[in-house]
């Protein structure tokens, strides 16, 4: 069995210094990554550590920092990226309606229970203006719910104070949130006292639908819920949107 010498001692004393530094290294590197204020500190303590160190450690290190510095960098910028695109984001200003659980119809003055049904409109009906622009601008879903830019055409009442083509969403009971853009206004005539309810359907929101591709089942029985399970719920909130449709 060979013996120790000094050479083998320098080198396990080298080998040892290295491991112990880049295990060090790779913890503070972990534990400061997501706290912006703390890296500049893991910075500083890395060159204090290489000035202590042998002049080969001391090449590691330099190599080490400046990897750091420079993956630390790039965080920095798609940090703030990210946070451009929220501030744009929380820009939009959004207006929310809670929708009650009961209206009274104008023409009985009765008490009528909201129970959540949405019914539908025909897109070949609307064809004024700037709401039969929009109509023609939209295509049916494999269902026949016309959509634009993702989102289903919906006609409501004019207590939303919305116009045509503008951005909003139906918040549902059981928390699903149907994205929708406004395709049509619904008549004062038609709605309770609020304009917010369709008296004579009970409903908050017309789906507009094309007759030529809607589903056999869901055009027979009228009602839009029909189109999705997790549809089949009353709406409890609409979000209107400061943001409209632009064609491209």
């Amino acid at each position: 069995m060979r013996g120790f010498n000094t050479n083998d001692i320098r080198s396990g004393r080298q080998a040892c210094s290295l491991i112990l530094i880049t295990s060090l290294l790779l913890i503070l590197y972990c534990h400061c990554y997501n706290r912006s204020y703390a890296l500049h500190d893991v910075i500083n303590e890395m060159h204090k550590l290489a000035v202590t160190r042998p002049t080969a450690d001391y090449d590691l290190l330099n190599v080490i920092v400046e990897a750091s510095e420079e993956t630390i960098e790039n965080g920095k910028i798609a940090l703030q990226e990210t946070t451009e695109v929220e501030e744009v984001i929380n820009e939009i200003k959004t207006t929310k309606y809670v929708i009650p659980s009961s209206f009274v119809n104008p023409v009985t003055g009765n008490t009528i229970s909201y129970r959540g049904g949405k019914t539908m409109e025909r897109s070949s009906k609307i064809t004024y203006g700037e709401a039969g622009r929009i109509n023609r601008l939209a295509s049916p879903d494999h269902d026949g719910f016309m959509k634009l830019d993702n989102r289903y055409l919906i006609a409501v009442g004019s207590r939303f104070d919305t116009k045509i083509g503008q951005y909003m969403d139906l918040v549902l009971e059981n928390g699903v949130v149907i994205p929708c853009i406004m395709g049509d206004l619904k008549a004062d005539k038609d709605t309770d006292r609020t304009n917010t309810f369709t008296y004579h359907s009970r409903c908050c929101s017309e789906f507009i639908i094309d007759k030529k591709t809607i589903r056999a089942d869901i055009y027979e029985r009228g009602n839009a819920s029909l189109k999705i399970s997790i549809w089949d719920s009353p709406v409890k909130e609409i979000i209107v949107y400061d943001e409209f449709y632009e064609e491209a």
